[in-house]
């Protein structure tokens, strides 16, 4: 992994030239988390700094701040799970399981203020680099608040969920449940 003076990619937007960076989640980003997640996500959808805090140490390694000139303007939040069981919203646990078999991302938001400066398409390509040193076979994730289209352009697919999933409810009316498959070889976990 590529780091930059504590940044573990840099890219810079050639439209205005303006330097993103993206590094790993940290605690002291929670609070740009949640004032992030207020410009992005409808009520029924916000979870709490103890929730994103249980996420961000269950896989410290899949969460990603990005910041635009220096000020925090999107989050990726993604964990290791079962696929087909994506966990429920605003938890204040986050076991992984020890059969894991996919990586789910989470949640992913970009402050209106940055959207078209390439903040989540960079946050996306940080969340592949993570499968693939995790050794993960699939992605997962929910999609919400009209985003398929976006996902679908990643590469996802609707995909079936385990009979079993609970989880799914707490998304609300209209949330898809999508997976990616990673093609090729996969790198070990280290």
């Amino acid at each position: 992994m590529c780091s930059y003076g504590g940044s573990l990619f840099r890219f810079i937007d050639d439209a205005k030239g303006r330097r993103l960076d993206l590094r790993l989640l940290q605690a002291d980003d929670l609070a740009a988390v949640l004032a992030i997640q207020l410009r992005c996500h409808d009520s029924t959808r916000i979870e709490s700094a103890q929730s994103f805090d249980a996420k961000r140490r269950a896989s410290p390694t899949s969460c990603f701040m990005a910041r635009l000139e220096g000020q925090s303007v999107g989050y990726l939040v993604a964990i290791p799970v079962k696929a087909g069981q994506p966990p429920p919203l605003n938890a204040s646990t986050c076991p992984v399981p020890r059969d894991a078999d996919a990586l789910y991302l989470h949640d992913l938001a970009v402050h209106p203020d940055a959207r078209g400066a390439g903040v989540g398409e960079a946050l996306v390509r940080a969340f592949l680099a993570a499968l693939r040193r995790r050794g993960f076979a699939q992605a997962c994730l929910t999609a919400v608040n009209g985003s398929t289209a976006f996902w679908q352009r990643q590469g996802f697919r609707d995909a079936e969920l385990d009979a079993a999933a609970g989880g799914m409810r707490s998304y609300g009316d209209g949330a898809r449940y999508m997976s990616l498959l990673q093609p090729g070889p996969q790198e070990t976990a280290t």
